[in-house]
């Protein structure tokens, strides 16, 4: 059960890295990467079951859980954190690489 919670909690951090960074190549605003952000934690909180598949846990070498072991709300919640944690990593690196001027440069510049 830990491990299925665990890989959730850090797709749901790259994905939500992913979002706000993609937001932010076509804005370069924080408002509307925020903002997108938001939406995609309203999305994963009203229409994503919070259930884990018995199967899942039972294939990765554990035993079958009891019923209710953690609520469907505490399992999207933490799905939740997981997304605003990975925006809150591409927001402070966007910060340090605006600080340190390669805003606007890409990672590797090979090719004059």
């Amino acid at each position: 059960m830990i491990r299925i919670l665990s890989i959730e909690f850090l797709l749901m951090f790259v994905i939500g890295a992913v979002v706000f960074r993609l937001t932010w190549a076509f804005t370069r605003k924080k408002l509307p990467c925020w903002s997108s952000v938001l939406i995609l934690v309203a999305i994963i909180l009203l229409f994503v079951p919070g259930h884990i598949d018995e199967t899942l846990i039972v294939e990765f070498g554990g035993k079958t859980p009891p019923k209710h072991l953690l609520s469907p709300l505490a399992v999207n919640l933490l799905r939740c954190v997981g997304v605003l944690l990975g925006a809150w990593l591409a927001t402070t690196v966007i910060g340090k690489r605006k600080k340190i001027g390669l805003e606007d440069k890409p990672p590797y510049d090979d090719f004059p």
